[in-house]
């Protein structure tokens, strides 16, 4: 990414972090709304749609999505970003592995991340263009870490 983009994504990024649980939750409730079945990968699984917000292990785990993107924005335009962006996205990718979360599931988090960060952020068109090249590249390693293990579902 060069510099313009960079700055264009941790300036939006602003909003989202300001309020990371709540961030997270609209994130991963709408992809529940949206893909119910994907509910069964998670934790809180056994959770009704309609409890999830007020769900303890739910918040948690939408805190934890928004800190690692965090982690990730942070390093953005900082000596060695690629190399850290890797090595933040490959961990996540292994962790997620014994999941057998399928490359359609994935897909499907993905566009509702960008449309959830699109609303909240009150994107642009260029804006939302580098928000895309940014969740295409974090996709591009985690799918290859997915390939690289071997027992990834497609």
């Amino acid at each position: 990414m060069n510099s313009d983009e960079v700055q264009v994504i941790k300036k939006t990024w602003e909003i989202p972090v300001a309020t990371p649980t709540d961030s997270g939750a609209a994130i991963l409730q709408e992809f529940f709304n949206r893909f119910p079945s994907n509910l069964e990968k998670f934790p809180f699984r056994d959770v009704p749609l309609e409890d999830l917000s007020g769900n303890s292990r739910f918040r948690a785990h939408a805190g934890r999505i928004i800190r690692v993107f965090d982690d990730s924005i942070r390093v953005l335009g900082q000596e060695g970003d690629v190399e850290k962006l890797e090595e933040i996205w490959t961990k996540i990718a292994v962790s997620h592995i014994p999941r057998t979360i399928s490359k359609e599931s994935y897909n499907q988090l993905k566009g509702v991340i960008l449309e959830v960060l699109t609303a909240a952020c009150s994107l642009d068109e260029g804006q939302a263009a580098t928000w895309a090249k940014l969740v295409d590249h974090i996709y591009g390693i985690i799918f290859k870490a997915i390939d690289d293990d071997g027992n990834a579902i497609q």
